[in-house]
């Protein structure tokens, strides 16, 4: 498996509520249309509150997205694919990209809904 996330901000033109609306509605629909991609999560960033040990509101980002591909070389080819053209463009508009971080992650499952006793 060959994964790699996105931790940002939204653009500065946005509301938190545009912002939230857009990366479900608009973003997510175009970016899972990237071929050879097998899993795509957005986690979006919510306020702290009650069971947040070590968090700190206002940490500065608003989402963070897990792309997950067979492999390097099926990753390689999404990102250089027709597809990726208007992911790109609409990331520009979403994203500010000033503040973006890129992560090379590799998943390690430690404990699975499956695995939990009821």
């Amino acid at each position: 498996m060959h994964t790699i996330g996105f931790l940002f901000s939204r653009h500065p033109d946005m509301s938190l509520d545009e912002f939230h609306r857009h990366y479900r509605d608009v973003h997510g629909p175009i970016a899972r249309q990237l071929p050879g991609l097998i899993e795509y999560r957005q986690h979006p960033v919510r306020e702290t509150g009650v069971g947040d040990v070590h968090s700190h509101s206002g940490c500065g980002f608003d989402a963070l997205s897990i792309f997950v591909f067979e492999s390097a070389e099926a990753a390689e080819a999404a990102w250089n694919s027709p597809q990726n053209g208007p992911v790109q463009e609409d990331t520009v508009k979403m994203i500010n990209l000033d503040t973006m971080i890129t992560l090379p992650i590799v998943l390690r499952p430690v404990l699975t809904a499956l695995e939990v006793p009821r």
